[in-house]
């Protein structure tokens, strides 16, 4: 069993009495923490270790931004389990996809543990968290982190931010998400404070607690940034809020520049990062000098990463000035898992193919110009567009999905319009504001009989 004292980006600062957690009731310190965590690890450890003939425990956690879903998370790495981490408002038909795949041992939520089974799981010795690359569409995919992996994206991480131990964070993001789920480690592994509050960005006692704690931090995604847009978050007077960052899909380019010259002008400062789960979070990053005259780029790799384009002849090359963005770094995943025989072994690869399609410029920075293949990010969360077209067969409808971050398009014919409505009121497969239907009368098809996507792509940029 790991002590909790070994968990690399918590270890430093168990025996500190500053405050680690803190939430619209309660503050935790370091030393509360570590305490909770040992009680809980020998409360659970007869029934996820002592059973299973020294095997690793796998356990799914629905991850809550709450004290006790902190907890549970490292309660778990202290017994040496391996988590996969779902968000609490995952539907329990996609709960059931990953037991069903994975067949975990138990299910824990805020504190309580219900264990499933106590047959040992063969795990790969290297693999430590799970984090699925569905969104909301329930494939019931997972990619595979290991400590080092974690370690090496908040060592990365913290070698750009200007996190100090006296900072306190309000973290809105998903733990279940890797942007989340980074900015916990990089403040626990600093000795700061992370905060979560019940509260949205549009009521009042949000900013009463960004005022009054006081927050010198925020991180969201482009839909948060457009909220605080609305807001008029630049005329805020906010003296203790020091930096900010953006990362899960593309901001505007007109709110990246207003919100570069707000941190510019008010001696702040604003990064936009550019990251997958695949990478553990972050690839890249840039600031707020680089961005008011280049608000499009994704800036350059973060410290002990690498760049390199593959060019349409498949070849990495560090000169090329487009192709396929690759990676390479201590943050690359060790691999996917769809089921349970996954987890056994990994052949981890050196190079991270990203899927999107990068330039390079003069300056040594990225600019994304498209994606290889059919995902877009929807207020931070990827999506599969083939997916949720799958998700709307089984309601028996037939559509065909593009779009952008931030816009899903939904093509159906004109008889299927009723219909799709409904599913989409009642599933709640999408928020409305990130949504639009496009009505056809018949569908245009290639000469192969396959849909036109091209087509459909060209009807969303016309309608632009």
């Amino acid at each position: 069993m790991t002590s909790a004292l070994d968990i690399p980006f918590v270890k430093a600062h168990l025996n500190s009495s500053a405050i680690a957690l803190q939430d619209d009731t309660q503050a935790v310190s370091y030393v509360d923490l570590n305490s909770r965590v040992h009680a809980q690890a020998k409360s659970w450890r007869s029934a996820l270790v002592d059973t299973l003939s020294g095997s690793r425990p796998l356990v799914i956690v629905k991850m809550h931004n709450t004290i006790d879903s902190v907890v549970d998370y490292l309660t778990l790495l202290s017994l040496d389990g391996v988590v996969l981490l779902l968000h609490p408002d995952c539907s329990d038909e996609i709960l059931q996809t990953y037991v069903t795949k994975l067949k975990p041992n138990a299910i824990a939520e805020q504190g309580a543990l219900e264990v499933l089974h106590q047959m040992p799981v063969l795990l790969d010795c290297q693999v430590s968290v799970l984090l699925s690359t569905s969104g909301s569409t329930g494939a019931g995919k997972c990619v595979a982190l290991s400590q080092d992996n974690l370690l090496s994206n908040c060592n990365s991480i913290l070698a750009y931010l200007p996190i100090i131990p006296t900072d306190n964070t309000l973290l809105t993001l998903p733990l279940s998400y890797s942007y989340g789920l980074s900015v916990l480690h990089t403040h626990l592994k600093v000795g700061a404070t992370i905060c979560f509050t019940q509260y949205g960005a549009v009521e009042r006692q949000f900013w009463s607690k960004v005022k009054e704690t006081p927050i010198h931090s925020l991180s969201g995604v482009p839909s948060f940034y457009e909220i605080l847009n609305r807001l008029r978050f630049t005329r805020m007077a906010l003296p203790e809020l020091r930096y900010f960052t953006q990362a899960g899909g593309r901001l505007r380019d007109e709110l990246v520049t207003q919100f570069a010259r707000y941190a510019e002008e008010n001696d702040k400062s604003f990064f936009v990062m550019y990251g997958q789960t695949e990478a553990t979070a972050r690839m890249a990053y840039t600031k707020q000098n680089t961005l008011l005259n280049k608000p499009d780029t994704i800036g350059k790799a973060i410290p002990g990463g690498e760049f390199a384009l593959k060019t349409a002849q498949g070849e990495l090359s560090s000169t090329a000035v487009e192709g396929e963005l690759c990676y390479k770094g201590g943050n690359v995943m060790l691999g996917y898992v769809s089921t349970q025989d996954d987890l056994s072994s990994f052949i981890k690869q050196s190079w991270l193919n990203t899927g999107d399609l990068a330039r390079r410029d003069r300056d040594g920075d990225y600019k994304i110009v498209g994606r290889q293949k059919r995902f877009i990010k929807i207020a931070g969360e990827r999506m599969n567009l083939d997916a949720i077209e799958t998700v709307f067969e089984k309601m028996g409808i037939e559509a065909h999905c593009v779009g952008t971050d931030d816009l899903l398009v939904i093509c159906v014919l004109s008889s299927m319009v009723s219909k799709l409505h409904q599913a989409l009121e009642s599933h709640q497969i999408i928020a409305k504001r990130h949504r639009k239907v496009v009505e056809l009368e018949q569908w245009k098809l290639l000469e192969n009989g396959k849909i036109d996507y091209s087509f459909l792509i060209g009807l969303m940029e016309r309608d632009e």
